[in-house]
């Protein structure tokens, strides 16, 4: 994590062309292009063709691609760019968010702080669609855990059910970065996963999370072949880390 990296990148995007008043202009978030700089900002290393593709970046590194969401859409690209080089997918979540409601024209409305606060565990809720990568040796995802402001724009009716229109989000600060280069580290959110069999409950008690968030992250290192169901403990499915020996 470079947060001085992070700082000129925030500046870069804010001081080119892409904010109006605050308001995201036309094409890529301000948080992808934000995360774009910040992993590489050599323009002529950004949005670079490969086969039919085009990737975000393409550096010493490798290739770096920035999803905010739609997991999906990264399938055929995996597929096409993994045989060949490593892969970086960044995906950004947002622990806290302040909400900022404006006009068309730009004036500021109202400003909060929504209550709802992202965790890295919201990643398994993204990367079901490309599970079956998630053993590839030239796969690595980072989760970028950030502070933004959400820009909303009221909507012109005198309906008071009509909501405002999120226009964009710009990353305000960076709280944590964490790294997967390997199916070891999932451990940093799964404490349990290279130690003897387990069920979501154990994992529930251990982590302080909630069954659902347990559940998902389980269904999803299980599909990805990170994790093997040996059996159950009443209800509950036992899971063991896959290089393990039963």
């Amino acid at each position: 994590m470079d947060i001085l990296r992070f700082e000129e990148a925030c500046a870069r995007v804010r001081n080119g062309e892409r904010l109006i008043k605050g308001i995201g202009t036309k094409g890529e978030g301000s948080v992808h292009a934000v995360l774009k700089n910040y992993f590489e900002k050599d323009k002529q290393s950004q949005e670079m063709p490969i086969g039919r593709f085009i990737a975000d970046i393409v550096g010493e590194d490798g290739i770096v691609e920035i999803q905010t969401s739609h997991f999906a859409n990264l399938r055929d690209k995996l597929e096409a760019f993994l045989p060949v080089s490593r892969v970086t997918v960044v995906f950004p979540v947002y622990v806290n968010k302040d909400i900022v409601t404006m006009t068309h024209e730009g004036t500021v409305i109202a400003k909060r702080r929504s209550p709802l606060k992202g965790t890295a565990f919201d990643i398994f809720r993204e990367i079901y669609p490309i599970a079956s990568f998630l053993t590839d040796s030239n796969l690595s995802i980072h989760i970028m855990m950030l502070e933004c402001e959400e820009y909303r724009i009221r909507q012109e009716t005198d309906s008071k059910r009509a909501k405002p229109h999120v226009s964009d989000r710009f990353p305000t600060k960076l709280v944590d970065e964490i790294r997967i280069d390997s199916p070891e580290d999932w451990e940093q959110l799964i404490p349990c996963l290279r130690k003897s069999e387990f069920t979501s409950t154990d994992l529930i008690n251990i982590h302080h999370i909630s069954r659902k968030y347990a559940s998902v992250a389980l269904s999803v290192l299980h599909k990805g072949g990170i994790l093997r169901r040996i059996g159950k403990r009443g209800n509950a499915f036992r899971y063991l880390y896959y290089k393990n020996t039963v």
